[in-house]
């Protein structure tokens, strides 16, 4: 079979995650989780954070550099559950292009290998997974089989190029001081749905063979997040474009036993990019404060490689970005 071509492939090593559950009070994502981290100036690299349902019921994983792993899980206030995850790595391949086949190809074969999935997170650019230290160098051997990487022609030659840089991925700022938060710019995308599911980590593989038969169809899949749940199980959500609702259900249904989806439509997407937000405290808490004083509901939210990508209801996108435009300042790359 021919190997689906990708640029690159990045490492953050000995990170911590922390995942947080809660019942109650959907506000809590600002107020309980991106508030405190900020006030302590501890740095995100990777968000994800999904509405499970219409009621206030939400789950939220974040990673931050090992070090601050405890006192992330400490500051943070839900009133639900909140696990500690130490030792962790997060893997960025790019460019997705927005083809499900990418995201499915990956889960097909950590999952093969039996490599557990502990996250998972979409940019514009490229997806993110999180996985055990301890599982780096299998998943990553495993990544090179799965896809072709031109510019590396084996893990070893990756190695190589990245040896000397991994202390300068996981420190490239520390502080924030800027007034108003710089960006470079706000990208929409409307007509979109929103679905989500529950599957055990035992059908990553068919969830992944789902996607790549999405991907079949030239379907765009702009959106996606993996959360792991108390349950030891994974809850994905995903956007593609509206009208396609049943073959989405059928593609599904063929390959994962009695899946329950649930459909959120219509839905709009927010890119939001800008310097090294990936690595800097107190940008998540700005944007979803913002979209909290216009009254903008969060559907889903993923924040890894430098960008945000926001999920709100299509009847909220002005909403949105006049929030965001008044929050945020646009600047010249």
């Amino acid at each position: 079979m021919t190997k689906i071509k990708l640029r690159g492939l990045k490492l953050l090593e000995g990170g911590a995650q922390v995942v947080s559950s809660n019942a109650g009070d959907h506000s809590l994502l600002a107020k309980g989780i991106c508030s405190p981290l900020a006030l302590n100036k501890i740095n995100l690299n990777f968000l994800a954070h999904i509405a499970l349902d219409e009621s206030d019921s939400f789950l939220t994983a974040l990673c931050t550099e090992g070090s601050a792993g405890r006192a992330s899980s400490s500051l943070i206030e839900v009133g639900g559950v909140v696990d500690l995850h130490e030792n962790v790595s997060i893997l960025s391949v790019f460019p997705h292009d927005q083809r499900p086949q990418v995201t499915g190809l990956l889960l097909d074969a950590l999952a093969k290998k039996k490599i557990p999935l502990q996250g998972m997170a979409s940019s514009p650019s490229a997806v993110s997974s999180i996985v055990s230290t301890a599982e780096t160098e299998g998943a990553i051997a495993t990544l090179f089989e799965a896809f072709e990487f031109p510019a590396y022609r084996s893990p070893s030659d990756w190695y190589a190029a990245y040896e000397g840089k991994e202390h300068l991925l996981q420190k490239i700022i520390a502080s924030y001081r800027e007034k108003v938060v710089r960006i470079y710019d706000i990208v929409q995308q409307s007509d979109l749905e929103l679905w989500s599911l529950i599957v055990d980590q035992g059908d990553l593989a068919k969830l992944g063979e789902g996607l790549t038969a999405l991907g079949q169809w030239d379907r765009r899949m702009p959106f996606i997040i993996g959360l792991p749940t108390p349950e030891n199980k994974l809850v994905f959500a995903l956007c593609l474009s509206e009208g396609q609702d049943s073959h989405i259900r059928e593609t599904f249904s063929s390959h994962l036993e009695a899946p329950v989806l649930a459909h959120y439509s219509p839905v709009a997407a927010l890119f939001i990019h800008g310097p090294h937000f990936g690595d800097r405290y107190g940008i998540a808490h700005t944007l979803v404060r913002a979209l909290e004083s216009r009254g903008v509901s969060l559907r889903a939210l993923a924040c890894t490689v430098s960008s945000i990508s926001v999920i709100i209801r299509e009847e909220e996108l002005v909403a949105a970005v006049e929030a965001l435009e008044a929050t945020f300042q646009k600047s010249s790359r």
